[in-house]
């Protein structure tokens, strides 16, 4: 006689399984037993599970009903199974986003102190400031941010919207604005104001007269090595008469002359001016008017090549033209950084609403602050490809810490007990 096997599962071993396994309560099973039997004595729709998404030891099961008379969130709340709906949604993160601007607000206040606490007059701070937009074009939201010199950490960021003003290009200008109201109520003042040359911010700080307003020089020089690539390469047919082969070589090297001329002749327009007009004679092998510290001052063996440079490039430079905006040599790369750092938090591609992107916003801050200038375990000195006469080194830093997170996790936590 023939034994038959009514087992409703088959014993093999661990490797051979390869099914999501979740716990989750009978009852809560058999109630969506009985709710998907009587709903099909009436309707001939299917219901099947659609995704799972294993959650630690619980799941998240999405289904799928295709019946016009009732919809899967019916079936679970007949059921009494939980789900999080929009309403929930919208519910926690207004609770959430309540928390984060209290840790926000924690932060940028600390460090305004902080970076009062680091000049020795105490009589006022030095920012750099920039904007970041939320799309590529024509942005719904702007994002204006102010840094401070000494500690490189946000002492303030602002969030525009169209609401605020519809064309996106003012939108910098009015976040600076309001970034200067909030240091005055804190009875912070401004002495130095670095950016990146934007015309209105430069009227704006200027207009105040106490004010020192200084633009970064890496995005001037940048312009200059473009208009020096089109002086020294071109189409044959100009060759000698827009663009001479002879400069070829020099678009770097007249890059690191602004750079130093920016960086040594501090608080002297009138020099900066001379200095950068001394590059065509110093390419002509007329050194009278160079610096003595320079190599070829030392080295006998020192022997240029004498090659056409006019100095229509040179004078026709942001930095030459207004040498005043740069004598001070200030940049903004922390404030560039800090906008990658925004862009982990807010994709560009993607279109927040209000008050998720300016959550979002508070949520870079407080992670910038946190880790800025972060300690590092090694130096390495990497050939790169698009600096090769870079020997400063790349530093390995140490993993960043989220300590902001769980801050503001248990405020969410102590708030509902």
């Amino acid at each position: 006689m023939t034994t038959l096997d009514f087992n409703t599962y088959i014993q093999v071993q661990k490797k051979d399984v390869d099914q999501k396994l979740f716990l989750t309560a009978e009852t809560s099973l058999q109630k969506i037993i009985k709710v998907v039997e009587n709903h099909s004595s009436i309707c001939n729709g299917h219901f099947s599970m659609k995704k799972l998404t294993p959650k630690g030891h619980v799941a998240a099961v999405r289904f799928n009903v295709e019946c016009y008379q009732c919809t899967t969130t019916d079936l679970l709340y007949a059921a009494k199974i939980g789900h999080i709906n929009k309403l929930k949604q919208h519910y926690m993160f207004q609770r959430y986003k309540h928390h984060i601007q209290q840790q926000y607000n924690e932060s940028i206040v600390s460090e305004v102190l902080e970076e009062i606490g680091m000049y020795d007059d105490l009589t006022g701070i030095n920012i750099m400031t920039d904007a970041r937009h939320g799309w590529r074009k024509n942005a719904k939201d702007s994002s204006v941010v102010a840094i401070g010199e000494k500690i490189h950490k946000v002492l303030k960021c602002e969030h525009i919207t169209k609401c605020d003003d519809s064309v996106s290009q003012r939108h910098e200008k009015l976040g600076t604005q309001r970034i200067y109201h909030y240091l005055e109520e804190q009875d912070v003042q401004v002495n130095v104001h670095s950016h990146d040359r934007n015309i209105s911010i430069n009227k704006l700080v200027k207009d105040k007269e106490i004010i020192t307003n200084q633009n970064d020089p890496w995005h001037a020089i940048t312009k200059v090595k473009v208009a020096m690539k089109r002086v020294s390469a071109g189409s044959k047919y100009l060759k000698e008469k827009s663009w001479s082969a002879q400069l070829e070589d020099k678009v770097e090297s007249v890059a690191t002359h602004f750079h130093w001329a920016v960086r040594n002749f501090e608080e002297n327009p009138k020099e900066l001016r001379d200095v950068l007009l001394n590059i065509v004679e110093h390419y002509k092998n007329n050194h009278q008017k160079c610096h003595p510290d320079l190599r070829f001052k030392r080295d006998t063996n020192y022997k240029p090549k004498r090659i056409v440079l006019k100095p229509g490039v040179i004078r026709k430079s942001t930095i030459y033209t207004h040498p005043e905006d740069y004598v001070l040599a200030k940049d903004t790369c922390y404030v560039e950084s800090f906008n990658n750092t925004m862009n982990i938090f807010q994709d560009k591609r993607i279109a927040f609403s209000n008050d998720n992107y300016q959550a979002r916003s508070q949520l870079a801050v407080c992670h910038w602050n946190e880790n800025v200038d972060c300690d590092f375990t090694s130096i390495w000195n990497p050939n790169r490809r698009h600096a090769p006469r870079s020997n400063i080194g790349k530093k390995n830093y140490k993993p960043p810490t989220y300590n902001y997170r769980q801050s503001i996790w248990s405020r969410q936590i102590n708030s509902f007990y």
